[in-house]
């Protein structure tokens, strides 16, 4: 089975001390767009994470699992136990909501934006 995992956040209030950390321990290739960076590991075409701005609730390595329907597993995952921080929220490749599992830990839901 493959990875259920599709992509990385690393959030936080010091994102360009991150970014540098990143690419002199690691040696990712970063691109900044914005209100993240993407980062790429050594010489792979596809970036698998990002750095991001702080974000109420959430601090560190936020993965990220791709849903088929948003609302249906948000509400699944609430029922079982986890913890709304942020809902609908639109990226650049989709829309993911942002919770907290039983034991304190951040994940996010995402469903892939139509093509």
């Amino acid at each position: 089975m493959p990875s259920p995992f599709v992509w990385f956040d690393n959030i936080g209030p010091a994102r360009r001390e991150t970014e540098s950390f990143l690419s002199k321990t690691f040696g990712w290739a970063q691109q900044d767009i914005g209100p993240m960076t993407f980062q790429t590991a050594g010489s792979a075409e596809m970036p698998f994470a990002a750095t991001c701005d702080a974000m109420d609730g959430v601090a560190g390595w936020v993965p990220y699992i791709e849903v088929d329907d948003l609302a249906v597993e948000t509400a699944k995952a609430t029922s079982n136990g986890a913890t709304l921080i942020a809902a609908d929220l639109v990226g650049p490749a989709g829309t993911a909501t942002f919770l907290r599992d039983p034991g304190g830990a951040p994940i996010a839901l995402w469903k892939r934006a139509a093509q």
